[in-house]
């Protein structure tokens, strides 16, 4: 009743209530909002550095085919050298064996 008699209007109560509500709403969701874009900034991030890691390994594999390649190549060579070689060590036996034959007659 010493409500009534001071006259205070409810209405008014309820609206400030209200608007003190969708103030801590739109804080809370202004906060929430900072937090998401701090996090995309960072998954930019992250994602840029995958990138880049996916990048630094796509010139490292291209750098091991060449390598490879060139090992390859350098070991059909050393493989055609040595073949080379043992021929020349066999005919130099051969004629070892036929001068030495020769030599004894």
């Amino acid at each position: 009743m010493a409500l009534v008699r001071e006259d205070v209007n409810f209405g008014n109560i309820k609206r400030e209530a209200d608007i003190e509500l969708l103030v801590n709403c739109m804080v809370q969701t202004n906060n929430m909002i900072a937090h998401l874009k701090d996090e995309q900034f960072e998954m930019r991030n992250e994602i840029k550095r995958r990138d880049e890691t996916i990048s630094k390994l796509q010139d490292d594999i291209r750098l091991l085919k060449k390598e490879k390649r060139w090992n390859m190549l350098w070991q059909n060579s050393l493989e055609e050298d040595i073949n080379h070689t043992q021929i020349a060590v066999l005919a130099s036996g051969v004629i070892n064996v036929l001068f030495t034959y020769f030599m004894s007659r």
